[in-house]
């Protein structure tokens, strides 16, 4: 008797932000990394790949983390729909020297941000919340099924 062990899925989003709109993107990337002090920021897609990247991050550096961060932001969803709790508004995990914040931006992309001080938690968490609301029209608009904004991190928030 054979047993076939089943092929895992893969990821078919290969989405793109609208080559017009990376520029803006860019931008808002950008001051977000400035207004929040993070180290780097990161806009992927959920095929694993970084679309957009800011701060001290080079392109070997932003397919790492963006490697690690979609796998955080699938397994978020993961949890969400196993539990029926819904899809994570920010997820963040602290470090004894930084932390990093994850935002969902549609089904297809998301946002992650990290910086060396914990202590900002609350500025970041403002800052990607005003990311989402302003880009959220700059994504294919067919992928995004409800405008992305991240919730306001709690005073206690681990």
């Amino acid at each position: 008797m054979s047993t076939t062990t089943p092929v895992p899925p893969r990821l078919l989003n290969t989405a793109t932000p609208d080559p017009e709109h990376c520029d803006e993107l860019q931008r808002s990337l950008d001051e977000l990394v400035q207004d929040t002090g993070a180290s780097y920021g990161v806009v992927f897609g959920t095929h694993g790949l970084h679309l957009l990247r800011s701060g001290g991050l080079g392109q070997v550096g932003a397919e790492s983390v963006t490697a690690v961060m979609t796998n955080v932001l699938l397994l978020s969803r993961g949890m969400g729909r196993l539990t029926d709790r819904g899809e994570a508004k920010t997820i963040v995990v602290r470090y004894r020297s930084g932390a990093l914040v994850l935002a969902p931006l549609s089904p297809a992309f998301g946002l992650g941000l990290f910086s060396d001080h914990v202590g900002d938690l609350q500025q970041i968490a403002y800052g990607v919340t005003r990311f989402c609301s302003r880009t959220v029209h700059l994504l294919p608009q067919d992928l995004v099924s409800v405008p992305a904004v991240a919730q306001p991190l709690t005073e206690g928030a681990r």
